[in-house]
């Protein structure tokens, strides 16, 4: 994750990791700046990212690479997340940015919103000049209990934490300010919705969490996948699907896997009009896609534990106009070999055998 406090701050005094740890409520809700966006506004989230997290903001000045594209944001402050101690939680010691905005969950726990403490964009001031890496960066944090997280969720926890994050999009898209880019249907900006597991895929706090990121320029997938969830539905034979929720939402594994586990959980809908946003999804359709994606993280873990001994994988979500909202799993579970620095791709494991191997491991579950 990013919320880590700088190496040595508080960390000599925190106790070890263990089961049973989890942030106090009353802690969380004396150090909360708000507990919902709407009261707080864009104006007061931008502020209090300022006054947070800018001495580890990003580079003003980034790139954009030659060949294909895609922005390129330089910031040597982001390598001191990596410093802090395994056996130090900042959640439960209570060392992340202020909250702001709370949900209360159906099992009785909350989720909350909090600043970036190390951000891959910024929102810089106007009069502090142009910067490649004008955003908004956000963590979602989905319980209180160290042990916990969306894997272990029920379905109306699921549910609620996957509604909470679209309504993250919704605001961010809409209250972004003139300097952020029109991105159709009155949305301003681009926001992006990720989820890294494993400290080997950028994970660096293993509390469980989502990221949540406005910026003024445009990542280069999601625009990529545009017919992309049509196309896995029309083209992905039976034998790759691994799961289906409500008849709403596919688990399942591509034909052009790249990587052993290489998923996608995709939206089943009568109308096949992209739909943008997860914003702009319907609610049993949001409701399936947040079920379907707990059972993708459980069966991923256990697959991965089993092979290698701890889950590495990252969740992207390629969302925006044209797009209709699908999540890829992408799985640290093979290196990348020379000749795939050049686009040619070896995959050590057929797609066949992947879909079974998260199948079973499912079925496992039940």
């Amino acid at each position: 994750m990013d919320a880590s406090p700088p190496p040595g701050q508080n960390s000599s005094s925190t106790p070890a990791l263990g089961r049973g740890r989890e942030l106090p409520r009353t802690t969380l809700d004396r150090h909360a700046a708000s507990q919902d966006l709407g009261t707080l506004g864009f104006s007061g989230l931008t502020g209090l990212c300022r006054a947070r997290t800018g001495r580890f903001r990003p580079d003003r000045r980034g790139a954009l690479e030659a060949r294909d594209g895609f922005p390129i944001v330089y910031s040597e402050a982001r390598a001191l997340r990596l410093a802090v101690p395994d056996e130090v939680c900042v959640v439960c010691d209570d060392q992340t940015c202020p909250a702001v905005d709370v949900r209360e969950l159906p099992d009785g726990d909350c989720a909350w919103l909090t600043p970036n403490l190390y951000p891959i964009v910024y929102p810089s001031e106007p009069d502090d000049g142009a910067s490649d890496a004008l955003g908004v960066h956000l963590v979602h944090w989905s319980t209180r209990r160290h042990d916990g997280g969306w894997a272990h969720a029920g379905r109306a926890t699921s549910v609620a934490l996957l509604a909470q994050l679209a309504r993250a999009e919704e605001f961010l898209l809409h209250g972004a300010d003139e300097r952020f880019p029109e991105s159709g249907e009155g949305h301003r900006g681009h926001v992006s919705v990720v989820k890294n597991h494993g400290r080997r895929v950028g994970g660096s706090v293993a509390h469980d969490h989502q990221q949540i990121l406005l910026s003024a320029r445009e990542p280069s997938e999601p625009r990529r996948t545009i017919g992309l969830a049509e196309r896995l539905l029309r083209e992905t034979p039976a034998a790759l699907h691994v799961d289906e929720v409500d008849g709403r939402a596919v688990l399942l594994v591509p034909p052009f896997m790249r990587r052993p586990l290489h998923a996608f959980v995709v939206p089943k809908r009568a109308d096949r009009a992209p739909a943008g946003w997860l914003h702009h999804l319907d609610e049993a359709t949001l409701e399936a896609l947040a079920v379907a994606l707990q059972r993708t993280f459980l069966a991923a873990d256990a697959c991965m534990t089993a092979r290698l001994g701890e889950p590495a994988w990252n969740l992207v979500c390629h969302a925006g106009q044209g797009c209709d909202p699908l999540f890829e799993l992408r799985p640290f579970s093979q290196p990348m070999g020379g000749f795939e620095h050049l686009g040619l791709y070896l995959c050590e494991e057929r797609p066949e055998t992947s879909a079974a191997r998260l199948r079973e491991a499912l079925a496992a579950t039940r």
